[in-house]
């Protein structure tokens, strides 16, 4: 087996053995390659799934093709608190870079301040870091995440506009990019259509987003629901569960992150669409990024960030909006996912009637 393989399977391995020991406080670690080892922290919270799916995993491997002595270590948390303690620990163990994908980019302050001091770079990933020093940011671009959500409600409410509104289901507070997609959201929603509830979602939380749902149509006034914005696809799905439970049906609802569920629920007609990021890439382009600075090298970058303590060199990755005619070209050929995990079970048929599967 070459060692990109070893990588792979040892990512995937500590993956697993993360997913079974709860996560939280928790440590995972590539296997290290022969000879010296260049220690590199990956920290992310334990209840970012995509963070454990698709980050680290990709990252992990992508960082040992680049830099065979490099090794990963993966450390999750519950809390910015113990993020920021993991994180000084890894500083103490000597990890010569840091990857943080903050659980409260309000509170991660401190450990990018710890970090300016030991001279170890810091690459904020998909939640930026404000107010303290800041080496790198790779994401997305948040705005047009909502751009492309509200324009995909826009569209389905056509010449609709003017009878009735539309409830929006915002992210997390504690995330820079929720202030972001909202915004986007905003700037093609606003003036279009009435927007009736704007809510923020703790945690980004299915459960809460019901909760929210809930009270967002007890505002609608007797107004008809032209559209349902949310700005996650575990939203969506929260979102969804109220609707059904207060006899509402084939109302528009977008989401993000292209997750399977989502897809599924795309292919039933019972989301209109979600916007797809291809995380396997940023997590790619970002061990390239950490690659070239480990080796005294100037990554490439695509524009600055300000983040209150200066200009951040940054990496911008495009989102893309996926309807039920996109799946397969922009989601399952890009190897994001499977057409075996997509239409496994009930969505069989789903897959069969899209012309996904024979």
């Amino acid at each position: 087996m070459n060692r990109t393989r070893r990588t792979a399977a040892a990512a995937l391995a500590a993956l697993g053995a993360l997913a079974l020991a709860g996560c939280g406080g928790d440590a995972a670690t590539t296997t290290a390659a022969e000879g010296g080892e260049r220690r590199v922290a990956f920290l992310a919270p334990s209840t970012s799934l995509r963070a454990l799916a698709y980050d680290y995993p990709n990252f992990a491997v992508r960082l040992q093709e680049r830099c065979g002595d490099c090794v990963v270590d993966l450390h999750t948390a519950a809390d910015q608190a113990e993020q920021n303690r993991q994180g000084e620990q890894a500083l103490a163990d000597g990890a010569e870079a840091l990857v943080v994908v903050a659980v409260d980019g309000a509170e991660a302050g401190s450990l990018l301040t710890s970090a300016d001091a030991a001279d170890v770079p810091v690459v904020a990933y998909d939640r930026l870091v404000k107010d303290a020093p800041l080496d790198y940011y790779v994401s997305f671009d948040g705005g047009a995440v909502g751009e492309l959500g509200g324009r995909a409600i826009l569209d389905a409410v056509g010449d609709r506009a003017g009878q009735g509104a539309v409830v929006m289901l915002q992210g997390d507070p504690a995330d820079n990019n929720a202030g972001l997609f909202a915004a986007g959201a905003h700037s093609v929603l606003d003036g279009e259509v009435e927007i009736a509830a704007d809510r923020s979602v703790a945690g980004w939380s299915a459960e809460q987003a019901e909760v929210e749902m809930a009270a967002a149509l007890r505002e609608l006034g007797g107004r008809e629901l032209l559209g349902v914005y949310t700005s996650y696809d575990g939203l969506a799905a929260g979102a969804l569960e109220a609707l059904t439970a207060a006899g509402y049906s084939g109302v528009p609802i977008t989401g993000q992150d292209a997750e399977v569920a989502a897809l599924q629920r795309i292919l039933a007609g019972t989301q209109t669409m979600t916007v797809f990021k291809d995380l396997p890439a940023q997590a790619r382009t970002t061990a390239d990024l950490v690659a070239d600075v480990l080796a005294g090298e100037e990554p490439e970058t695509t524009t600055t960030t300000d983040n209150g303590a200066g200009a951040v060199p940054t990496v911008l990755l495009q989102p893309e909006a996926v309807t039920k005619a996109d799946i397969r070209t922009k989601v399952l050929d890009s190897g994001y996912t499977t057409a075996e995990a997509l239409c496994a079970g009930a969505a069989s048929t789903l897959c069969q009637e899209a012309g996904i599967t024979g």
